[in-house]
């Protein structure tokens, strides 16, 4: 099954960069950014299309690895192992050149060297820009991009099982965010979905009288009176066998008061409908505090002292 394609950038690639600086005279098309298939006998081969949108002849090639995502839910490579899906897949071409407003397309095809165990099985095929051998003057920083295409295979019985053991909302100055705790207890990678809202306390109708806003996502968005703030909620994947905290950050700055966060969303296809309180304190006085300041009696009986006659 594939989704929806979208065109990545490779100046924009912050998501599963690892650590390679991004190339920004670069705008690769790459389409689609993530795949879904069924592992079994009869898998067709698939392709994966890239456009050359800038100005310049682009040389890249292609790896596929294995990943993991992180503590932080930060995707990163690992060892490969004999269930690792990226040990299955082959593809080509590896290397090649695509000129200005050109296409290349390629197709790989997945053929399991062992039986895969019921589940999911994870591998990235990653597209590197090649660094050019020409000279280069003495003040151009020479950089390289690549970009990930995540790739899932799915064989057996799958499950997909995932707890909300909670959601809190941390209001450290400067640093409000929401914190979902999460476990996914199935084999298969589950993903939140859906939109949260901020109202002030005293304007908030209740859980289950608030309803998701239409095409959120969209400048025009029509929002409901009385929203201090609306988004859409983190869709990090949480691996199965795992717990993650899933952040998600309040950019809004609130002024302080009392806040319901609102959530409407899904965890796997599960409804989460709740409406967290949480309070905004104004920040503390850069001042001193009165009681250690001294007063004018007190300085001047200090200049006094047989101390400062000395």
């Amino acid at each position: 099954m594939f989704h929806k394609p979208q065109n990545i950038a490779l100046a924009l690639i912050g998501t599963i960069a690892l650590g390679i600086p991004p190339a920004t005279a670069l705008n690769i098309g790459v389409s689609p950014s993530r795949m879904e298939l069924e592992i079994n006998s009869k898998q067709r081969v698939q392709s994966i299309r890239i456009v050359n949108r800038s100005p310049q002849t682009v040389e890249m090639k292609a790896s596929v690895k294995s990943w993991r995502m992180n503590e932080d839910n930060k995707l990163e490579e690992v060892i490969p192992d004999e269930q690792s899906l990226s040990q299955w897949i082959v593809f080509t071409p590896s290397r090649f050149t695509i000129a200005p407003g050109a296409t290349q397309t390629i197709r790989f095809a997945i053929r399991p060297k062992t039986q895969p165990k019921a589940g999911e099985h994870r591998a990235v095929l990653f597209l590197e820009e090649v660094a050019s051998n020409k000279p280069k003057a003495s003040n151009t920083l020479v950089t390289v991009g690549r970009v990930g295409v995540v790739i899932y295979g799915y064989t057996g019985a799958v499950k997909r099982v995932g707890v909300l053991n909670s959601l809190t909302v941390d209001t450290k100055p400067n640093a409000i965010k929401a914190v979902f705790d999460i476990s996914n207890q199935g084999n298969a990678h589950i993903r939140l979905n859906g939109q949260y809202a901020i109202w002030p306390a005293a304007k908030y109708p209740g859980a289950e009288a608030t309803k998701p806003i239409a095409n959120l996502d969209r400048p025009d968005a029509k929002k409901t009176e009385n929203l201090v703030d609306a988004g859409l909620l983190p869709t990090a994947p949480i691996l199965p066998d795992t717990r993650r905290r899933v952040v998600l950050p309040i950019t809004k700055k609130l002024f302080p008061g009392s806040y319901v966060l609102d959530i409407n969303g899904q965890l796997n296809g599960v409804a989460i409908k709740k409406g967290i309180p949480f309070t905004v304190n104004a920040p503390l006085a850069n001042n001193v505090s009165t009681q250690t300041k001294p007063t004018p009696q007190k300085l001047r009986n200090s200049l006094k002292s047989p101390q400062n006659k000395r």
